[in-house]
């Protein structure tokens, strides 16, 4: 998320991540702590409090030079926070998944064809060709899928509203839960939402209907 115009943008320091920390107000916290108990599905956290932990860690790093995500001042410190719980538990599940294809592949290359390992797992083997169309229109449809996801996050990347709204898109969220970790009130919700459609229209006119 981008600084409010006019405010300050550079990187926090470690004294400042440790001030805002101590600052989160009662509904903040609970925010937060509402927003990591969401990304936990199939992510390797085992508890929201974990994710919150990894996401503190990951900020004094980069605040002392190391690898990790900086915040900007200018930027709300719940959002951010917010944010870079959302994108340990995506990066969390991208790494488990690419874990899973490794172990499959090594264990076709210890013995046995694919063909042999995903019956032994108990998956149904279609043909060879079958599986190589399907696969290919898998990818396909993923490769649109994050092409509409990268436009609609960069035309809206300037609006924290609608970011709330597309995250909870993405996470199957309803409207309450939405508001309820953004912090909008029915009247912001309704509003962001209307121009979340309009913009959507314009995004993409041959998919929009009257």
């Amino acid at each position: 998320m981008e600084p409010e115009d006019g405010t300050e943008s550079r990187d926090a320091t470690a004294d400042e991540i440790r001030m805002a920390i101590e600052a989160l107000t009662t509904e903040e916290s609970a925010r937060l702590r509402l927003a990591a108990t969401y990304c936990l599905p199939g992510s390797e956290y085992d508890h929201f409090q974990e994710l919150i932990n990894e996401a503190v860690v990951r900020a004094m790093s980069a605040a002392a030079g190391g690898s990790g995500r900086h915040w900007k001042i200018g930027v709300k410190f719940i959002a951010f926070m917010i944010m870079t719980v959302r994108g340990l538990s995506d990066d969390s599940r991208e790494s488990l998944v690419q874990r899973k294809t490794k172990r499959l592949e090594l264990m076709t290359a210890e013995g046995g064809s694919s063909e042999d390992v995903i019956g032994a797992l108990g998956h149904f083997n279609p043909s060879v060709l079958e599986h190589a169309v399907e696969n290919q229109e898998r990818i396909e449809r993923q490769e649109r899928a994050k092409a509409d996801a990268d436009a609609i996050d960069a035309h809206f990347a300037n609006d924290d509203n609608i970011g709330w709204i597309v995250m909870g898109h993405k996470d199957d969220q309803s409207p309450a839960e939405i508001q309820q970790i953004s912090g909008m009130s029915q009247t912001q919700y309704n509003s962001a939402r209307r121009k979340f459609r309009r913009g959507l229209s314009k995004l993409f006119p041959s998919r929009s209907t009257k």
